[in-house]
């Protein structure tokens, strides 16, 4: 019963998610951990269905002319090599769970708290940039999560872009980011989980609709105190264990 439970807040997790320019890692992660699912095998599960959601968000933003090259240049270009050494990095389960648990409270919080559209945008100072990569790309090889949730507040609290600007630039963010962790993983010669195909089905299709529908449609925002409640929940559960 908990793998259908799984796979349907994997669904409304990708439909949202994607809307926003998101992955959806800290929302998979949420869903794995109310659920149980096996802790060595999360991260890699996060990091694949966040390059699957992403990159349809991507296209989708980037269809709409909305993708700022100059900037993720700048933050790809070390968020990358951080993402990599962190999916390289080796983390007993419970550590884990802690570190997780502290990231998606973290989550919770920005995901209800996420800044207005700022009314004048400026230019992201390239050491700026470099910095944020660095640190969001560390903390996304090692937990799974893409780090959209972070990124996308800090671009429209600094004025550095508009929600659909900050969109395109986060979910192209997190494929790199998702990609590069998980190949520190699979260079890590950890197992793969058989359940991937269909997680990754189901994502495939409701992430695509939140993709097209935020890009071209609408911001969806009516389940963003849901979303909050799940990654809410999931972090004290984590961080009691």
């Amino acid at each position: 019963m908990d793998a259908y439970w799984m796979l349907i807040g994997f669904a409304l997790v990708a439909f949202m998610y994607a809307g926003v320019g998101h992955g959806g890692g800290s929302g998979y992660l949420a869903v794995m951990a109310l659920c149980s699912y096996y802790a060595y095998l999360v991260r890699q599960d996060a990091l694949v269905l966040n390059l699957v959601v992403s990159g349809m968000a991507f296209l989708q933003f980037q269809k709409g002319g909305f993708f700022k090259l100059r900037d993720f240049l700048w933050l790809a270009g070390f968020s990358v090599p951080m993402a990599f050494l962190g999916g390289l990095t080796p983390i007993e389960d419970s550590l884990y769970k802690k570190i997780l648990g502290a990231m998606l409270m973290s989550a919770s919080v920005l995901m209800v708290f996420r800044p207005a559209e700022p009314k004048k945008i400026s230019e992201m100072p390239t050491i700026a940039g470099a910095i944020i990569g660095s640190v969001i790309g560390f903390a996304s090889g090692v937990t799974g999560i893409g780090g959209g949730v972070w990124l996308s507040p800090i671009l429209l609290l600094a004025g550095w872009a508009g929600p659909k600007q900050t969109a395109a630039l986060s979910s192209a963010f997190i494929f790199v980011n998702s990609l590069s962790g998980l190949l520190g993983w699979v260079n890590a010669n950890k197992p793969w989980d058989e359940n991937l195909p269909v997680m990754m089905g189901i994502v495939l299709v409701f992430g695509g609709l939140g993709a097209w529908l935020g890009a071209a449609k609408y911001q969806p925002k009516a389940m963003k105190w849901l979303l909050a409640l799940v990654l809410g929940i999931a972090s004290v559960k984590l961080l009691m264990v």
